[in-house]
């Protein structure tokens, strides 16, 4: 979910990270689950050639994973004082530090970075939902690109561009992606004991359905449907795309996009009221995912129906 303030959080990212570091940044977003934070993306920019290097960030039981956007001329690190390792970073590339471990850094050229960071107590709990056995570090080699990573960080980077409120379960299934994929590439996570399981419940299915139609025009999250129904967000979400054959992000947006289909016909509403009525946020936003969903912009639509 969309991050409101990093003052009061003590977790090493957004404006406790940038100012650290002494760079631009803040928090783009926070993904959520049991009310307990899992994961939060940073963005950080610095246009300076030159940077000292930083004081020891204090140990905390979570994980900084750096993604660089942009060729970093130099990316030195020391943990617990001691060189750790120092080099070029190309773009895609990613360098992953366990925050127990006391780290130092220091830049040398202009900066353009992802960081997520992941506490152990997230990963822990996910792994303890897939029967798998506790992820005890992460890992990435240094002179490798992270292509998946790549891709859903832009995915990320776009979505938070635009208004990530109206469709906060898109944004909430593809924050629990990275997370799944730091556990299982990074963390060597394999479920172990029991099947991936398989549908919803018939009667999970249709409360899940029924709260997606009653709450359409609300900031409605992976996580307060998958609680309807007593289930994690992660297992909801695979579970409900087996039984319906679609993400649950896609089936709001259809439902939204059908919604507003039977306003524009019965109604003489405006069509920023009714982007408003089904969820969209705003008419420009409604617009683009009309269109793309259904081939024509939504006043083409009801001009279309309403001379015909």
């Amino acid at each position: 979910m969309m991050e409101e303030s990093d003052s009061t959080t003590g977790g090493f990212y957004g404006r406790r990270l940038s100012q650290h570091l002494g760079m631009e940044g803040d928090c783009l977003l926070r993904i959520k689950r049991e009310g307990q934070l899992a994961l939060a993306m940073t963005r950080l920019t610095c246009s300076q050639f030159v940077r000292e290097r930083t004081a020891v960030i204090p140990s905390e039981p979570a994980f900084s994973i750096l993604q660089q956007l942009g060729d970093l001329d130099r990316h030195s690190c020391w943990l617990a004082g001691r060189p750790r390792y120092s080099g070029a970073f190309g773009a895609g590339t990613v360098s992953v530090i366990n925050l127990m471990d006391n780290p130092q850094c220091e830049f040398k050229g202009p900066f353009d970075a992802v960081q997520y960071y992941v506490p152990q107590t997230a990963l822990d709990e996910f792994a303890r939902e897939h029967g798998a056995k506790p992820i005890s570090t992460l890992k990435w080699s240094r002179d490798q690109r992270d292509p998946f990573l790549s891709t859903l960080s832009s995915v990320l980077l776009s979505a938070v561009e635009q208004d990530p409120t109206s469709n906060q379960l898109f944004v909430d299934q593809i924050g629990l992606s990275v997370l799944a994929h730091f556990a299982q590439t990074y963390g060597g996570m394999r479920p172990q004991g029991k099947a991936a399981g398989g549908g919803l419940a018939p009667w999970q299915e249709r409360r899940a359905k029924e709260i997606m139609r009653a709450r359409l025009a609300s900031n409605l999250t992976i996580a307060d449907v998958a609680a309807e129904c007593k289930l994690t967000p992660s297992h909801f979400a695979r579970s409900f795309r087996r039984s319906t054959g679609v993400a649950p992000h896609e089936f709001l947006s259809q439902l939204r996009i059908d919604e507003a289909k039977r306003l524009m016909l019965s109604t003489k509403l405006p069509l920023a009221d009714i982007a408003l009525i089904c969820g969209f946020g705003d008419q420009s936003y409604f617009t683009r995912v009309f269109s793309r969903n259904v081939g024509a912009s939504p006043g083409a639509w009801r001009r279309a129906r309403s001379e015909g």
